[in-house]
């Protein structure tokens, strides 16, 4: 049983995250954005006060370097803008805000992802919904815990030849 529930697990769990990656893949384009965007564009606008490129790549859990690189790209295309900020570190201490071209963008993702939102929850209802994301959160965080531990105690696997 505990190899079949791994195997399922990761199965499903990759199975959704293909299919969301690659919804985000398909619409990025037609968007006139990458779709590493997508989900910063969202974010920002659920953050109005805005959010430093760190916040940002902390939120996303992708690299800072790769979140200051890419919202370069977004203010050059006039979705976002920076405020505040100085120094060395400008590009990871300013606040990046929604312009509003980005603000009518986050708002068409937003329809968008409800409307998938709500496809995908065709037939589950709100007491299995808040189960799962319950279960799924906790599941979370002890996935952190245990990339955590493993970063800081790291063993190699034993050669078992």
């Amino acid at each position: 049983m505990e190899l079949e529930r791994f195997s399922k697990f990761t199965l499903l769990i990759d199975g959704i995250y293909k299919s969301i990656h690659k919804i985000k893949l398909d619409t990025a384009p037609y968007l006139g954005i990458k779709s590493v965007h997508v989900f910063w564009v969202y974010s920002l606008r659920t953050h109005p006060e805005g959010l430093t490129a760190t916040e940002l790549a902390a939120l996303s859990e992708i690299d800072r370097s790769l979140v200051s690189r890419e919202v370069a790209k977004l203010c050059a295309d006039g979705y976002i803008t920076n405020v505040g900020g100085s120094g060395k570190r400008r590009n990871y201490n300013s606040r990046l805000v929604l312009t509003e071209k980005g603000l009518e963008l986050a708002e068409y993702i937003r329809k968008e992802a409800l409307k998938i939102q709500n496809q995908a929850d065709d037939g589950v209802s709100e007491e299995e919904l808040e189960s799962f994301y319950s279960v799924l959160e906790k599941l979370h965080a002890n996935f952190v815990k245990i990339t955590k531990e493993r970063e800081e105690n790291f063993i190699p696997p034993e050669n078992n030849q």
